[in-house]
């Protein structure tokens, strides 16, 4: 198969050692998944996919995450692994049967330790034999270990659930599941001055390519480094803009941001996004927005 395998210091040709190997698409490495990670001993590594099963197969049909490609390997190497093995997720890969894979990561991964996750399965339906991975595992000569939920609130964390958070701009509780605040990136991009104009400079941050999930529209107080600051998610009806943009605000911040690339933090939901009257009732408004981010 057509694999890429990166240590913390870059691509390596093979592994070179035994591991232990767990496998999913680790979507937003939340912290059921750095759980998951904590339960393994040895050389960790991750076997990680680049597409949802759900959408390849049809399942689904459009595809976000919670994270983009260099923020997923730099996320699974904080959560312990030493390795991390990228599979293309296709078709042909979705036909293969657990003991087909579990072949393929005992001999080109040098697999001497499996962990399956409480949910996750890999191998196909139509030529399942995942529940024979305990006698493989015998006559391979590799442990086996299920992990088991980790929950917050009495329900299991898992990317769905965080992604209904994002849908319904619940960012604080999305950080909760995640480990970290909930974040996106993009270089700053000169915008139509209208903030400046009002005395609130705004930061126009480019996510039209972006492949991670946009919370709801709405106001939201931020943080870009160390700086507060509050940002427009959404389209801009006062001035008849109808289309995503992220807009940020940073609090008492007199610096110059254009042509560079900026992660933005989300804190909190202030309020949806509102068509005023008129340019001042807006300018009003953003006073109090103002106000109410300084407290995140």
């Amino acid at each position: 198969m057509n694999i890429e395998i990166y240590n913390r210091e870059g691509r390596v040709e093979r592994v070179g050692e035994p591991t232990a190997v767990t496998v999913g698409v680790f979507d937003g490495v939340h912290r059921g998944h750095q759980r998951l990670l904590s339960l393994m001993d040895g050389s960790k590594l991750v076997v990680t996919l680049t597409a949802h099963p759900s959408f390849v197969l049809g399942r689904r049909e459009s595809e976000y995450w919670l994270d983009d490609p260099q923020e997923h390997l730099k996320l699974l190497f904080e959560a312990g692994a030493k390795y991390v093995a990228v599979l293309p997720f296709t078709r042909e890969v979705a036909q293969m049967t657990a003991g087909e894979m579990v072949q393929w990561m005992y001999d080109e991964l040098e697999m001497r330790s499996l962990l399956v996750g409480y949910d996750s399965r890999f191998g196909s339906k139509q030529r399942d034999d995942f529940y024979s991975l305990p006698m493989l595992a015998l006559e391979m000569g590799f442990t086996l270990q299920r992990g088991a939920p980790f929950t917050i609130g009495g329900e299991p964390i898992s990317s769905s659930r965080i992604r209904q958070t994002l849908l319904d701009g619940r960012v604080e509780d999305t950080a909760t599941l995640l480990g970290r605040n909930y974040s996106l990136s993009g270089e700053v991009m000169h915008g139509r001055g209208v903030g400046h104009t009002m005395g609130f400079p705004t930061a126009n941050i480019d996510i039209a390519h972006t492949r991670k999930m946009l919370p709801r529209e709405g106001v939201y107080a931020v943080r870009i480094g160390d700086c507060k600051g509050m940002a427009n998610l959404g389209d801009a009806p006062t001035f008849g803009v109808d289309k995503p943009m992220l807009e940020v605000h940073l609090i008492d911040y007199k610096g110059d941001l254009y042509g560079e690339t900026v992660t933005v933090e989300f804190l909190h939901r202030i309020r949806d996004i509102q068509r005023f009257g008129s340019a001042g009732e807006l300018q009003t408004q953003l006073n109090k927005d103002i106000e109410e981010a300084r407290r995140w």
